[in-house]
């Protein structure tokens, strides 16, 4: 009997079952290691559905016995455990914690293909409840942050990295933020200085914890440089109230307008709680010590950002000069041109390659009129008697030595001014923590022990820019969980969080040549954004955000690296099928015998976890029991004439449905929904099941195509011999015309 067929006796004694009630309803239990079949019997009073299930799962895939009786199967080849990411060992090799590029490249080790496939799946709340296990800020992150995990993204020697942070935003800006349950509470209570990213982090996870906490911050809002030094056309504060009532919810106590060392003192804290821990930022801004730098139209950049925050705007005249080549410079401009001033211009030691800003930030200020010369280094601010009339400067020939120290080489005989009525200086920041009383560093942070983030005072602890200088949104917040971590461990002797943090990753390699040409290039999807001539007149948010349908669309972009084949090596029957479907040689067999999945070339399309007739391979996301959790979350409350539309994620259009109510489940692959899962739906309550797939223009897996058509084949046999083949219907339907393409 081939493969995909049935074997008729069994049906027959399904159908007579079913039909008078009896328990004796057949079961083929599968004994691991072997892969023999036995008929066994349900529990007597069964409802019919559930015993049709019992008798089907055991039928999914009958295979050729030996003349034993056993299951035919290479009684040379053993397995190899495997198991997700997430685990010790991955996809059977003998990597540790192997983990796609994009997470590897996390400070904060987000799942990135875990919530991507759950946007691709139309799942947005459980998306933003994958990123808020290890970044409680993504509605900012989603914006702001310079996305270290795109530089990683496999995506990047085909055709173009998946848009990871953009797909953040839209897990934030559609998916439901879920109620944060703490742990009990402990008894033991922490304070913490600064509510920027590093001490909104370390609150959450204290909180979280079973801490009472209390934030104190300087400024009237929490969010520090967030809220204070990024503009509103970048990140509005909307977009980061969102994430602020998300970590307040947890009963997190605020107090605003405090100042440490003036309102109240460190040790006065630390009568008030067992830990402070100090994360109040870099809110200082560098001038350069040059002639005419304290004249009156010359301007700090982090107090001018601040300003333009609250609503103030500062005189600026109709030419500024800003002085700087990071993204604070950047951001320092594009507020000038919003403010009124006709002429901005930013000047900088830095040649155009090695300019600190990112190469968006600066090509967007470009865009906005803002010129940008490079490789000059300020001499002087020139003043008359009205004020400031110009900047005065030489050309920078180098900005490191051959050791990339900073060592400025000037030529001297090049020299220029740049016309200017106001100067804003953006070249570097600097603590305001002198009144805090703590140990201090020549540059002016805080000292701390690198073991214990402990500062020179008993029970303080500090983290983040303070500690650190200028870093990015993500490693501050990657800072705020560690100093969590630590005043947890010295105050409960509980080192899991440590633990965690010490683990190590390795990462995916690129994706193999073998594998290039089976991978159908598909250019990334552009977030509408406001044309530059309109930005510029205020400071509405330029990037106005993913639909749904994009997201989505760009989300199954992804290649789901490191999310593919688990296998489990005590229901392996080591019979090789796997090996002979997979197109992509993932399955392989070592010296000794050993069959396990190369992570690197597996490609999560399921075909192997489909024709398993073992069950013994899952997906990541998609074992019996989470779709069967799907499942039934997608029929809760449905009518007696409910349609539940397993739709496959490569099209968005959908068929006109019968019934009076059509719920809809997508997955990446039809081959996610097995026979189990579509027994499970009619055993919770759905009339019919239709399997909407897709069209081969479209279709992410497209060696995949024939084994849904085997899966409907034999779905459609199974239900018809069981009476049930009204219930089941099979379509496919062209996609919409796809949109914001580049």
């Amino acid at each position: 009997m081939g493969r995909g067929q049935v074997r008729p006796r069994a049906h027959r004694q399904v159908r007579e079952g079913l039909r008078d009630g009896r328990d004796a309803v057949p079961s083929r239990d599968h004994h691991p290691g072997s892969g023999r079949a036995d008929i066994g019997r349900t529990r007597r009073g069964a409802g019919r559905l559930e015993r049709c299930g019992r008798a089907l799962r055991g039928l999914r895939h009958p295979r050729i016995p030996s003349p034993q009786g056993r299951v035919a199967g290479n009684p040379a080849v053993r397995t190899v455990p495997t198991a997700s990411a997430n685990d010790t060992l991955a996809f059977g090799s003998e990597r540790q914690r192997v983990y796609a590029p994009c997470r590897a490249k996390c400070p904060v080790y987000i799942d990135v293909p875990g919530y991507l496939m759950a946007i691709a799946e139309g799942r947005y709340t459980d998306a933003l409840e994958t990123v808020l296990e290890r970044n409680p800020l993504p509605s900012v992150c989603g914006r702001v942050c310079l996305r270290p995990c795109e530089a990683g993204c496999r995506r990047c020697n085909l055709d173009e990295p998946i848009a990871i942070a953009q797909l953040k935003r839209a897990a934030a800006d559609f998916g439901a933020y879920p109620s944060p349950v703490p742990l009990a509470r402990l008894g033991f209570s922490a304070g913490v200085v600064g509510g920027g990213p590093a001490g909104l982090t370390a609150a959450y996870d204290l909180a979280m914890a079973g801490f009472l906490v209390t934030i104190y911050d300087a400024k009237p809002k929490l969010g520090g440089m967030l809220r204070y030094g990024i503009p509103n056309y970048r990140l509005p504060d909307y977009a980061l109230d969102k994430d602020l009532d998300y970590i307040l919810s947890l009963g997190i106590e605020v107090e605003t307008d405090v100042s440490i060392g003036t309102d109240v003192t460190v040790a006065e804290l630390r009568m008030r709680h067992d830990a402070v821990v100090v994360t109040t930022g870099l809110q200082g801004s560098r001038a350069l010590p040059i002639p005419g730098a304290d004249a009156p139209q010359v301007l700090a950049a982090l107090s001018f950002l601040a300003a333009a925050a609250c609503g103030e705007r500062p005189a600026l005249g109709a030419k500024v000069v800003v002085v700087g080549g990071g993204n604070v410079a950047m951001d320092v401009a594009r507020t000038a041109r919003r403010l009124g001033a006709r002429e901005v211009q930013v000047v900088c030691l830095e040649s155009s390659e090695e300019m600190p800003a990112s190469a968006d930030e600066v090509w967007e200020a470009r865009q906005e009129g803002i010129k940008v010369d490079c490789s000059w280094g300020p001499t002087e601010v020139a003043t008359e008697e009205d004020g400031v009339c110009g900047l005065d400067a030489r050309r920078c020939t180098a900005v490191f030595d051959s050791q990339r120290r900073f060592a400025p080489q000037f030529d001297e005989s090049e020299t220029i001014r740049f016309a200017a009525d106001t100067v804003i200086f953006a070249t570097g920041q600097s603590a305001d923590v002198a009144a805090l009383g703590l140990e201090l560093t020549p540059r002016g942070g805080i000292v701390i022990d690198a073991d214990t983030m402990r500062a020179s005072e008993p029970g303080v602890y500090a983290a983040g820019d303070v500690v650190n200088g200028p870093t990015k949104v993500i490693d501050a917040i990657a800072d705020g969980h560690k100093v969590a971590a630590y005043v947890i461990r010295d105050l409960t002797q509980d080192t899991s969080r440590l633990e965690q943090l010490a683990e190590g990753a390795e990462a995916l390699g690129s994706v193999p040549d073998s594998m290039k040409s089976k991978i159908e290039p598909k250019r990334r999807i552009q977030m509408e954004k406001l044309e530059f001539y309109e930005a510029v007149r205020n400071f509405e948010e330029i990037e106005q955000g993913y639909t749904e349908y994009e997201a989505a669309r760009e989300a199954q972009r992804c290649l789901g690296c490191a999310t593919g084949a688990r296998l489990s090596h005590e229901k392996c029957a080591s019979c090789l099928t796997c090996m002979r479907v997979c197109p992509h040689h993932a399955p392989m067999v070592k010296a000794g015998g050993f069959l396990y999945f190369d992570a690197d070339m597996c490609h999560a399309c399921g075909a192997c976890a489909s024709q398993c007739p073992a069950q013994a391979i899952s997906l990541e996301g998609h074992s019996e029991e989470e779709m069967g959790i799907r499942t039934q979350r997608a029929l809760e409350g449905a009518g007696e004439d409910t349609t539940l539309v397993f739709a496959c994620g490569c099209t968005p259009s959908r068929p006109d449905m019968p019934g009076s109510e059509v719920r809809t489940m997508t997955t990446t692959c039809l081959l996610r929904a097995s026979e189990t899962t579509v027994l499970k739906a009619l055993q919770s309550g759905a009339a019919r099941v239709v399997f909407a797939g897709c069209v081969e223009a479209t279709c992410r897996y497209p060696h995949a195509r024939v084994l849904v058509e085997q899966r409907v084949s034999l779905l459609k046999d199974m239900l018809g011999q069981l009476g049930l083949e009204d219930r089941f219907i099979a379509t496919t339907e062209a996609p919409e015309e796809d949109v914001h393409l580049r």
